[in-house]
C-alpha cells in the first residue's frame, strides 16, 4: 500500500452543515470525483420518506433505482442494497482524485460488501473526504479507528469557521496535492 493520502471525515449533529462543507470543498478538487452521497426524499414514494445512494458518475437525482431503504426501518434488504450500490459508486469513476462518501451510519450495520468497499478505499491511495454519522456501530467505531482516517466534528459555535480551519490543515486532507 502506498501511503499517498489522508481521509477527512466530518461528523456532527444532523443537519448542522457536515454535507454542505463536504461539496465545498469538493468544488475545490481538480480532476474526477468519485464516490457518493446519500439524500432522503419524499418524491419517489409518495408519502414515504426514503433514502437513495446517489453515485457521483450518475446523475444527482433519487429514483426506485437507487433506492436504499424507508426512513426508520431497517431491513436485510436494506444491507442488500447497500452491498449493490455502494461498492458500484465507489469504483465508477476511473482514477478519482478524490473519493467522497456522505455518508456513513447504523443502516450499513449488516452491509459486509460495503464494509469491504470503504475499507478498500479507505487503505489505497485515493483521498476519501466524507461525512460520519454520529452514532455507535462496529462499523462506525472501525471507520473513525482507521489510521489514515481524521474525524472532524463540526458544531454550531464552529461551523463558520471550519472552511477556513480544512483550508488551513490541507495536509490532513491530503499530501498529494489534488486539493
Amino acid at each position: 500500500m502506498t501511503e499517498t493520502a489522508g481521509h477527512l471525515f466530518l461528523t456532527g449533529e444532523m443537519g448542522i452543515g457536515k454535507s454542505t462543507l463536504l461539496k465545498k470543498l469538493m468544488a475545490r478538487t481538480e480532476g474526477p470525483v468519485g464516490g457518493f452521497f446519500t439524500v432522503k426524499s419524499e418524491q419517489v414514494f409518495p408519502g414515504r420518506s426514503s433514502l437513495h445512494l446517489l453515485s457521483l458518475k450518475e446523475p444527482l437525482i433519487p429514483s426506485a433505482s437507487n433506492f436504499l431503504a424507508f426512513c426508520g426501518e431497517r431491513k436485510e434488504e436494506t444491507a442488500k442494497r447497500f452491498n449493490r450500490l455502494g461498492p458500484a459508486a465507489l469504483t465508477a469513476v476511473k482514477n478519482p482524485g478524490l473519493l467522497v462518501i456522505d455518508e456513513l451510519g447504523p443502516h450499513e450495520s449488516e452491509a459486509l460488501l460495503f464494509w469491504e468497499a470503504v475499507f478498500h478505499a479507505l487503505d489505497g491511495p485515493v483521498p476519501v473526504l466524507g461525512v460520519l454519522q454520529k452514532a455507535a456501530s462496529p462499523f462506525l467505531e472501525k471507520v473513525r479507528s482507521h489510521p489514515r482516517v481524521k474525524v472532524v466534528e463540526v458544531t454550531r459555535e464552529n461551523r463558520d469557521k471550519m472552511m477556513d480551519f480544512l483550508q488551513d490543515h490541507e495536509k490532513v486532507l491530503m499530501k498529494s496535492g489534488s486539493l
